[in-house]
C-alpha cells in the first residue's frame, strides 16, 4: 500500500464517512472519489500565506449518501487541504474552516460528472460507488422501497 491508502484514506474516512442508517441520523454517508495533486497556489481571494501550516496538496473529495429510500443518484464534493511530513510519514488536514463552512464546490452533480470534476485536479486514487456500510438486507429493504 502506498501513502495514499495508508494515510490519506484513513483520514478521508474518519472525517467524512458515517455509518449512520440504523441511527437517528438515518443516513449512510462515505467517500466516492477522491483525487490529489500538489497544492500550488490559494484558489482564495483573500490572503492566506499567513496561516499556518501551509497545505502541501489539495484533495478533491466527493461524498455520497443512501438513506431509507435508497443511494442517492446526486454527489457533493470540496476540495480540501493537506499538509504531508515526509520525514514522520504523517498527514493531517489544515485549513478546515475553509471547506468545512459553506456550500460545497461540487453541489448535488451526477456521479459522471462529479468523477469528470474530481478528474480535473488529478486522476482519483480512490472510487468506491457501492455504499460500503450497506448491509444484504439493508439492501433488500431498500430496494423494495419502491
Amino acid at each position: 500500500m502506498n501513502f495514499l491508502e495508508n494515510r490519506v484514506l484513513p483520514l478521508l474516512h474518519e472525517q467524512f464517512s458515517h455509518n449512520g442508517l440504523e441511527e437517528s441520523y438515518q443516513q449512510n454517508v462515505w467517500v466516492m472519489a477522491a483525487s490529489v495533486a500538489p497544492y500550488l497556489l490559494s484558489p482564495y481571494p483573500h490572503d492566506v500565506s499567513n496561516r499556518s501550516p501551509i497545505p502541501t496538496h489539495t484533495l478533491r473529495v466527493v461524498l455520497r449518501t443512501t438513506d431509507e429510500f435508497g443511494t442517492n443518484p446526486y454527489v457533493d464534493g470540496t476540495e480540501i487541504y493537506l499538509n504531508v511530513d515526509e520525514e514522520t510519514n504523517t498527514a493531517g488536514l489544515v485549513w478546515v474552516d475553509l471547506w468545512e463552512e459553506g456550500s460545497p464546490i461540487f453541489h448535488g452533480g451526477t456521479i459522471v460528472d462529479a468523477l469528470k470534476w474530481v478528474r480535473g485536479l488529478n486522476e482519483p486514487f480512490y472510487i468506491q460507488l457501492e455504499d460500503p456500510f450497506i448491509t444484504p438486507v439493508q439492501h433488500f429493504f431498500i430496494d423494495n422501497n419502491d
